[in-house]
């Protein structure tokens, strides 16, 4: 494996913020078609360790580390003006840093999927298939006119994630909780609880989520391969936006996962199997 730390440009160190128009953190295995795996909001590259090991037998595979999470690692501060489109713009970056300019299969979970429907309708020519696992467009919602009470309880929690909050124990628990049905258990006791504190920085900047505004023109005229991928479990919200997508893009495809939000994690071989089958078909 082949880890890349590619082209940090301009560290700011008077107020010890980096500035964000410089590559991603990388990581990079194979060759050949080059697929780009996007992780989710408080996840890293690692998540899809599994995914590129099986993928690099035949791909080049693409795993950037959002800025949110490289800063929120390092104890740095985001930007104030950092945004959905700051991630989306680094991946640009990142590309053209590496010589990538040939479409390459996009891959997007969560809020690397909403960062993955940046990137793709601003540079459709860049995109070669779209692949989405469960992204947060709420904005979308609100277009179409389905905006739940449970995706404003959502929009309220993130919009406190901003770029210089202080994220305390009580943010952490009812984030989780409304991403998991936590009302029969403690959600401190959950498996991953001790990591969910240890990552906590990581939920600065997400506030970026619920303030993206989804441009429905670029949707509607973005003509390459969507998969849109669900977990049977997940919450209401993401089963409705998913539907949404599903018949907003012209060349729209379905699939499922066995699971919740996170399936895409537990389930690599499932996921490649989806993959390679949606690929095949175009």
């Amino acid at each position: 494996m082949k880890s890349v730390f590619a082209l940090m440009l301009m560290m700011l160190i008077g107020n010890y913020t980096w500035a964000q128009d410089h590559s991603k953190h990388i990581k990079v295995d194979g060759k050949g078609q080059t697929i780009v795996l996007l992780h989710g909001g408080t996840f890293d590259a690692e998540a899809f360790a599994k995914h590129a090991e099986i993928l690099s037998e035949d791909f080049q595979v693409i795993r950037p580390t959002q800025y949110n999470v490289q800063y929120g690692d390092a104890g740095m501060e985001l930007s104030e003006k950092y945004s959905v489109q700051t991630e989306s713009n680094g991946l640009k970056i990142t590309l053209d840093s590496m010589g990538i300019t040939e479409p390459v299969v996009l891959v997007g979970h969560s809020y690397g999927g909403v960062i993955a429907f940046d990137f793709a309708i601003n540079y459709p020519d860049r995109i070669k298939s779209l692949v989405l696992i469960e992204a947060p467009l709420f904005d979308l919602a609100k277009q179409k006119g389905v905006f739940s009470e449970k995706m404003k309880e959502i929009v309220d929690l993130s919009l406190h994630f901003t770029p210089q909050a202080s994220i305390t124990e009580e943010m952490i628990k009812s984030f989780r909780c409304e991403m998991v049905n936590c009302e029969s258990f403690d959600i401190t006791t959950h498996r991953m609880w001790s990591k969910w504190l240890h990552d906590k920085d990581r939920l600065r900047g997400l506030y970026a989520v619920p303030l993206y505004k989804v441009d429905l023109a670029k949707l509607r005229a973005f003509q390459q391969p969507v998969l849109i991928v669900t977990g049977t479990n997940t919450i209401e919200p993401n089963k409705t936006i998913d539907q949404i997508l599903s018949v907003e893009f012209p060349d729209a495809h379905t699939g499922q996962l066995s699971g919740e939000h996170t399936a895409i994690y537990q389930q690599a071989p499932s996921f490649i199997e989806l993959l390679h089958a949606f690929m095949r078909k175009k």
